[in-house]
């Protein structure tokens, strides 16, 4: 997992620094609708970024002997007890945020009783698929439930609003409920907990989760006249006057509702603009390319490995056959017993290569000393991936030389490749 985070980290960077940055200006010339789905380019980049491609390394490899490389790391056994550490801390608090978030969610269902709402007294006909009901722990009307998702209604809903606020509230939710916003925002929480020593991150998932309010009430005032978008108005400041605590999958009509984001929302409804076809068109052409760069990039770029090991860059292949060699090594953790204890030793593993280049099936042929460094070797190779080419390539052979420094005297055997690891 640390090794993929690592590898996200510079293309969901370059996104995120994108959208932020153009942001206002994408707002103006394409309206919030358009931009809302321009978020889509964070989950589909990364996906993409992370996909090999078929016709980016159309070469095999040649069945003959693989070239031999060595690798010295600098990795000292207190840097190991620091990366580990730097990972437990990261594991821990992600943990921590979605453990908060389901916990969160359960105690606010346990604690509202709902009670059903007859749909045929709403303004509004809802979906087959949405049911209606109230609380008197809602303070505004939102989508709550994951797998069966549920509108949930304050008990003095009709006395707070109007009826044409109640049904310009009821439309917007039903907005989120269509959207299926509520699956986007989990994988949006998702994204935070794993990238949450990401400031960007941060940055981008709050202007996220109101650039998805704004546009529902865009959408829902599209064709409204200036009297309903007042009224709508009045309705986001009445809902503005309470904010208890709500869960993180709640999609609430007063969601990020404190006065400076409903003013921002209030301002957006005054300037409902037209999108012009060009605006769209090359909003969409500039998606398209960022996320063929960002395809691109991550099949000929350099991958990144959690350890700092030695990256090779790829280069545009020779025409003809080649021999194998990973674009991407992990290297061993050297076992703190073993380098405590000055144990050197070797292990020679045999493994597959899979079409996208990932390796699989690996299995330790032999270890001197017997299980000493069988794991961490088994775990490292796992972590390797080789250049893609379109082929499987069986009963592959590794042999990793561990050591406690360069100048070891332990006795070296040759096989197909090598790599020196020290402590």
């Amino acid at each position: 997992m640390t090794d993929f985070l690592i590898t996200w980290l510079v293309p969901l960077t370059i996104i995120l620094s994108i959208v932020l940055v153009s942001h206002r200006f994408l707002l103006n010339k394409l309206g919030v609708i358009q931009v809302y789905f321009l978020w889509l380019c964070v989950p589909l980049g990364l996906v993409l970024y992370s996909l090999p491609l078929p016709w980016v390394n159309n070469y095999q490899f040649a069945d003959e002997k693989i070239q031999q490389f060595i690798v010295v790391p600098t990795q000292t056994i207190q840097q190991q007890f620091t990366i580990e550490w730097l990972i437990a801390c990261w594991a821990l608090i992600s943990t921590l945020m979605l453990v908060y978030w389901l916990l969160s969610h359960i105690q606010f269902l346990r604690k509202t009783t709902l009670y059903k709402f007859e749909q045929d007294k709403l303004p509004v006909t809802l979906p087959a698929k949405l049911s209606v009901y109230q609380s008197a722990h809602a303070y505004s009307p939102m989508i709550i439930g994951v797998i069966n998702q549920k509108l949930l209604l304050p008990e003095e809903f009709t006395a707070l609003y109007n009826e044409e606020q109640q049904k310009l509230i009821l439309e917007h939710e039903i907005c989120h409920f269509d959207r299926n916003d509520i699956y986007w925002n989990l994988i949006a929480f998702s994204l935070l907990a794993l990238f949450w020593f990401h400031p960007l991150v941060w940055l981008a998932y709050f202007r996220f989760r109101r650039d998805q309010e704004i546009s529902c009430d865009h959408i829902v005032l599209a064709r409204k006249q200036l009297a309903s978008r007042i009224n709508y108005s009045r309705a986001l400041l009445v809902a503005a006057e309470t904010s208890p605590p709500l869960a993180f999958a709640q999609l609430s009509f007063k969601k990020y509702g404190d006065k400076e984001i409903m003013f921002e929302r209030i301002k957006h409804i005054k300037t409902l603009n037209k999108v012009s076809k060009t605006s769209v068109a090359f909003a969409s052409l500039l998606s398209v390319t960022l996320l063929s760069g960002l395809s691109y990039a991550g099949n000929v770029g350099f991958d990144g490995n959690i350890e700092g090991d030695q990256v090779e860059k790829h280069r545009t292949p020779p025409k003809h056959k080649v021999s194998a060699k990973p674009i991407v090594r992990i290297e061993p953790k050297y076992p703190i017993k073993a380098a405590a204890e000055k144990i050197e030793g070797s292990v020679v593993l045999r493994f597959d290569i899979k079409k996208d280049g990932k390796v699989a099936n690996v299995a330790v042929m032999n270890g001197i000393p017997a299980y000493v460094f069988d794991q961490v070797a088994v775990e490292a190779l796992k972590q390797w991936k080789y250049d893609p080419h379109g082929q499987e390539h069986r009963n592959q052979l590794v042999q990793l030389d561990f050591r406690i420094d360069e100048n070891s005297t332990f006795e070296d055997v040759n096989l197909i490749e090598k790599i020196k690891v020290t402590q």
